[in-house]
């Protein structure tokens, strides 16, 4: 019936763990949890608790995945014909989670449940909070008119027949290109191009780990410099689906990335001010992340000249 996939870095996730098999147990369904653990260094002896639970694997790789082909290797490893793939640092809330995806199993191919935030503004670490509310946030209605653009791994569920056919590409985060970023964009096109029924559905889960305001922007720097790194990051339909990159073609097509670097570089500190403040602006932190990838894209190009 139902196979729970969850890659785990870094990440206690006993919690979430014994929050799904508890709702699996009382749906009375055949199911299995599996945990893959990435080569964390911390929080390895709390995890390996889940072993103890009926149906639930936590499973210890020696080698080191990335966020696409350890998703890939789970869906290898699973036996039933439902793969729902879970983010590590996701909270449930709703004690109808499970119940809730059963009841739509024949309705698509492919179902997204959504992601959502606490309504509490975190003290710390409140870019990452900004952004997941303002922008991650979407409720199903809305994320149905663009199904496939509204894509996301955080909270998926697809049928194993699909996946075997159509998995994550693993080329999206080779090392020369960055380990972070769009790699569920590059799904969902494959989904469309394949003309896979997706359906959303408003069945979130909380993401529970906000990461520091550092260590969130770094991230988002890598996931544009795929653009440069990365040649099917360039292809139109791919450009067409993140915005970032539709913007900085017209950049280039209008000659401006060398003064969107120069802006980049003599404005870097003072940007940083504001997206590490108590009320960092959503439009500056495009406008950082664009500049940014106009110097990148520019200092690489001067490598080569």
């Amino acid at each position: 019936m139902l196979s729970i996939l969850i890659p785990v870095y870094n990440f206690n996730c006993v919690a979430l763990i014994e929050a799904l098999h508890s709702q699996c147990t009382s749906e009375k369904i055949p199911f299995e949890i599996l945990v893959l653990d990435d080569t964390s260094k911390l929080f390895k002896e709390e995890n390996r608790a889940i072993n103890k639970l009926d149906h639930c694997q936590y499973i210890e790789s020696e080698l080191h995945y990335g966020r696409a082909k350890i998703r890939n290797v789970l869906g290898q490893k699973a036996q039933f014909e439902n793969l729902l793939f879970i983010d590590a640092d996701a909270l449930v809330d709703n004690n109808n989670y499970i119940k809730n995806y059963i009841n739509v199993l024949p309705k698509a191919d492919v179902l997204i449940g959504g992601v959502k935030y606490s309504a509490q503004v975190p003290k710390n670490n409140v870019l990452r909070w900004y952004y997941g509310t303002n922008r991650e946030y979407q409720p199903a209605e809305i994320r149905n008119k663009i199904p496939y653009k509204s894509l996301s791994s955080f909270n998926i569920l697809i049928k194993k027949s699909v996946f075997d056919q159509h998995s994550f590409d693993e080329q999206s985060i080779a090392p020369n290109s960055g380990y972070y970023g769009h790699e569920d964009t590059l799904l969902g096109l494959t989904f469309k191009a394949n003309a896979i029924p997706i359906l959303h559905i408003d069945n979130q889960l909380i993401h529970n780990s906000l990461e520091s305001n550092q260590e969130f922007l770094k991230k988002s720097l890598v996931a544009v410099e795929k653009y440069v790194t990365n040649p099917q990051f360039q292809k139109p339909e791919v450009v067409e689906q993140i915005k970032i990159f539709k913007v900085f073609k017209k950049v280039k097509r209008f000659g401006l990335v060398g003064l969107l670097s120069f802006l980049y570089r003599k404005g870097e500190a003072r940007m940083k001010n504001n997206l590490f403040s108590h009320s960092p602006s959503l439009r500056l932190f495009d406008f950082y992340r664009l500049s940014y990838l106009a110097y990148y894209d520019k200092k690489n190009r001067d490598q080569f000249q």
